[in-house]
């Protein structure tokens, strides 16, 4: 089974998805953009298993591109460290500035595995 990682770049997080043969990012999107999509699941699941309790309208907006970039080489670093043993979709979500999570001194969050 062939899995490929999908960045998608929210205004305050960067996620990378799993894509494989049985799940792709197209089956979250409806009517939504995929940005929009991704961002209510990851709210959601975040919520629901009461990781973080996060409030769209509190969620600071980052368009550092070069920090993007640094997320998803970190995400990239953490990925080849820990490979995925399941195919089961996953979700890479590293938070970019924001003042609700423990950042490290880079400005990121820890790769948090959805």
């Amino acid at each position: 089974m062939k899995q490929e990682l999908r960045y998608v770049d929210l205004t305050w997080a960067v996620v990378a998805v799993c894509e494989s043969d049985s799940f792709t990012i197209n089956q979250l999107v409806h009517d939504d953009s995929v940005e929009q999509a991704v961002e209510r699941y990851v709210i959601g699941y975040m919520a629901f298993w009461q990781i973080a309790f996060i409030e769209k309208e509190r969620l600071v907006p980052c368009d550092d591109e070069t920090l993007r970039a640094a997320a998803r080489n970190k995400i990239d670093r953490y990925i080849a460290k820990h490979p995925p043993v399941q195919h089961l979709p996953r979700f890479y979500i590293v938070l970019l500035q924001q003042p609700l999570a423990p950042l490290e001194p880079d400005g990121m969050t820890q790769v948090l595995q959805l």
